[in-house]
């Protein structure tokens, strides 16, 4: 059973400055409807909700300088929760859902000194994690909608017994992302022959994204390899060298181009914010 997530959070979100400068790139808002209100959520609460209803109840998340906020984002505080109460505040029960949730999760804070890499942040979590499989969610990729596409990459995870699976989406221009080749095993399911970060010329359009399910070879693989792409270690080359040794990589698609959006840079996340209020005027309950 997979109960267990790691996000990274350790990011410098350059792209974004100067909104980053002193603050974190996940603590951006997204719209979602919640409680019959429409409402602001930074976008690693968003996903926070989303593992939490998926099952996930053990939170890894991996931290740099400048991201404070975001524990203190994830403390309850009573005091503001009992001046809400006092005002008859509508949005008392939506803060008071999120506490009961962070309440009922066991959430552990990791420092990453400095950033190297998606890959060694995901190593800082291997004394913790132990051997038992967990997920990886990225603290900066927005999905649209509920928790379907966590709960559907878990069980696919358990009943193909890979090594890795994670989600890919097709794009017009994969060569800022890591790009997978693949064939089909069924409607819903890929296996994953190849995989590349930031290929010049790649040999797909199927851009990965940053949602996987790993077990514990994850982390030797990434002790076997050397810094790729821009001097760091890279995950997705990690996921090569599994692959590499005969591992089981296994691969599912969103269905279309606004499920996932890495909201990095200023034009992702303006299409973010302008999608999540679209659905959230439509009605998609989203916690």
């Amino acid at each position: 059973m997979v109960d267990t997530a790691v996000i990274p959070v350790a990011g410098l979100g350059t792209r974004l400055l100067t909104l980053t400068k002193d603050n974190p790139k996940e603590m951006v808002p997204v719209f979602t409807k919640s409680f019959n209100e429409l409402v602001l959520r930074p976008l690693i609460e968003h996903i926070f909700l989303h593992l939490f209803d998926s099952g996930i109840k053990n939170f890894f998340f991996i931290v740099g300088k400048k991201k404070r906020s975001i524990e203190d984002h994830f403390t309850p505080e009573r005091n503001y929760q009992e001046y809400l109460k006092k005002k008859d505040l509508n949005y008392r029960d939506l803060l008071e859902d999120f506490y009961k949730k962070i309440e009922k999760s066991n959430i552990v804070w990791i420092n990453q000194n400095s950033p190297r890499g998606f890959g060694a942040a995901i190593l800082n979590a291997k004394e913790i994690v132990g051997s038992k499989p967990f997920l990886v969610h990225a603290g900066d990729a927005y999905v649209r909608g509920n928790s379907k596409h966590i709960l559907k990459l878990i069980k696919a995870y358990e009943r193909n017994q890979s090594d890795i699976i994670f989600y890919l989406k097709a794009i017009q221009n994969p060569r800022a992302y890591g790009v997978a080749e693949v064939s089909k095993i069924n409607r819903e399911v890929f296996q994953v022959h190849r995989v590349e970060e930031k290929p010049k010329r790649p040999k797909s359009n199927l851009a990965i994204m940053p949602i996987y399910v790993f077990n514990s070879k994850i982390f030797d693989a990434l002790l076997k390899i050397k810094p790729g792409f821009g001097n760091e270690l890279q995950l997705t080359d990690a996921i090569q060298k599994i692959i590499d040794l005969g591992g089981n990589v296994r691969a599912m698609k969103f269905n279309k181009m606004d499920d996932c959006i890495d909201i990095g840079t200023p034009e992702n996340y303006y299409h973010a914010l302008s999608i999540s209020y679209a659905d959230s005027k439509k009605n998609r309950q989203t916690i």
